[in-house]
């Protein structure tokens, strides 16, 4: 079956809507296979047509994020050498947010189902993956010291991802695109200039 197949995508949804709500209820150790088909309304059959098991769509759910996310940073192109396209990089953000806010269900599984600290290496993993070249030229120093770059990467990705988790454990309390602002705001106004990085607020 093809994942456009409009009925695949609609079970899929009950799943994961399903699995949302139980997890606001219950620990994940104390949800089984059977109390996801009965809150989805499905059989277990066509659970496992889909996953074969709790474990198995935690995984996928959270793969599904980590591309969404590999897929904007591929999108993004926000460098030109040296420089970072802010404006550019807040409409890149902004849809990487607001796909997560149609797919609330989603969100909450990630909040519920993956630390921070894994959020944050995952991304810190495809920042290096596609910026190494921007990465390789910054020289930042602290007292004549040099300050690692996986230190800058790993500060940079902790605040996208501390403000993400809040974000979502805050029930999207905050518009999509005023997060995206705020975050790319307050991150080019000090700590990229700060590291030599010319900010481009240009469209």
């Amino acid at each position: 079956m093809k994942l456009t197949d409009i009925r695949y995508l609609r079970t899929e949804k009950l799943i994961f809507d399903a699995f949302a709500k139980l997890l606001s209820e219950k620990p994940y150790e104390k949800i089984t296979v059977q109390d996801i088909a009965d809150e989805a309304m499905i059989n277990r059959a066509t659970f496992y047509a889909h996953y074969a098991d709790k474990d198995d769509l935690q995984k996928g759910i959270q793969q599904q994020v980590l591309e969404q996310m590999s897929d904007m940073i591929d999108a993004a192109q926000i460098t030109n050498g040296e420089r970072v396209k802010v404006k550019r990089a807040e409409k890149l953000l902004t849809e990487f947010y607001h796909g997560l806010e149609k797919n609330a269900a989603i969100a909450k599984i990630v909040l519920k189902s993956i630390s921070q600290e894994v959020m944050q290496e995952e991304f810190g993993s495809l920042v290096h993956e596609k910026y190494d070249h921007l990465l390789a030229k910054l020289n930042v120093t602290e007292s004549g010291e040099q300050v690692p770059t996986d230190f800058i990467v790993a500060y940079l990705t902790s605040i996208f991802t501390g403000t993400l988790m809040w974000w979502i454990k805050s029930d999207f309390s905050m518009p999509a695109k005023d997060l995206a602002r705020l975050v790319l705001t307050l991150v080019s106004n000090g700590h990229l200039t700060v590291m030599g990085v010319i900010i481009d607020r240009e469209d």
